[in-house]
């Protein structure tokens, strides 16, 4: 599958959103950041799929060029959604702007210093929990007049917290990294065995530090997978072949469970953009 790819150039204006990379000692924790920005009566609404990363997205106001009577900008909310097993719309109403952090599950357990679990298929605003420092964060952003000081910012920010943080445990993180790496294709006795950790027991670790137990993480693997096959064209039943599900049949139960949608329904929504 394709990386992520980064192509904002951080001086200029922000369209709807632009994706852009974190500094290098962030790589493996962090994604990528996304900007966006929505005017008023705008929505940054869209369709979040399940893609095994939690998502962090902190809004702030920028400020009014400075002239008598100008109005102050409206708060933005800020929020966090854990990992995802199954689609669903999320935004925010213009006007906005803000950052979206897209993280790893076991770099968002250091971050939060919290289980992840009641994260999972929620979105919670913020700064209340479970990052209560946000709110000062969102205020800075909104104060710096470009987006390259911004993206430092959050940088400086991530890197300190997720260090002071507890650290996810060395088998829970390997196991990430082979579910992604392998898309799924893993068994939970084969991932015990590769991090020295007995089935219930990295089950247990898995769960608290991801927010799925491993085998739903594969199956969001194997659906992140599945979905990329089906981009390039090819039909469903090489998909579900190459994508290490059953049969055609278990693809689309699968698909479906996630989506709402079989693969051709799925695919024609989005061809007439009706997924957002």
């Amino acid at each position: 599958m394709p990386a992520d790819s980064a192509v904002l150039s951080p001086r200029t204006r922000v369209p709807d959103a632009v994706r852009t990379a974190p500094c290098p000692e962030l790589r493996g924790a962090v994604v990528s950041y996304r900007a966006f920005t929505a005017a008023p009566g705008r929505s940054t609404r869209r369709l979040a799929l399940p893609t095994g990363l939690v998502s962090l997205v902190i809004g702030f106001a920028l400020p009014h060029p400075a002239h008598e009577g100008a109005a102050p900008s409206p708060p933005v909310s800020s929020l966090v959604s854990g990992v995802r097993t199954r689609a669903a719309f999320t935004g925010l109403a213009g006007p906005a702007t803000g950052i979206e952090v897209t993280l790893t599950p076991t770099a968002a357990y250091s971050l939060f210093d919290a289980s992840l679990p009641e994260l999972t298929d929620h979105q919670v605003e913020l700064p209340n929990r479970p990052l209560p420092e946000t709110g000062r964060i969102a205020l800075r952003l909104g104060q710096l007049t470009c987006w390259e000081e911004r993206f430092a910012l959050l940088d400086r920010f991530l890197s300190e917290r997720i260090a002071a943080g507890p650290p996810a445990a060395p088998g829970v993180v390997r196991a990430v990294l082979a579910v992604r790496r392998d898309g799924g294709r893993h068994s939970v006795t084969e991932l015990a065995a590769e991090t020295r950790h007995s089935p219930r027991h990295l089950e247990r670790l898995f769960k608290e530090q991801v927010g799925v137990p491993p085998k739903a993480y594969a199956q969001i693997a194997r659906f992140r997978n599945a979905l990329w096959l089906l981009g390039t064209g090819l039909p469903p039943a090489d998909v579900a072949a190459r994508a290490g599900f059953h049969d055609q049949a278990h693809l689309h139960r699968e698909f479906k469970s996630m989506t709402g949608r079989t693969p051709r329904q799925f695919l024609e929504r989005a061809r007439l953009g009706g997924l957002r």
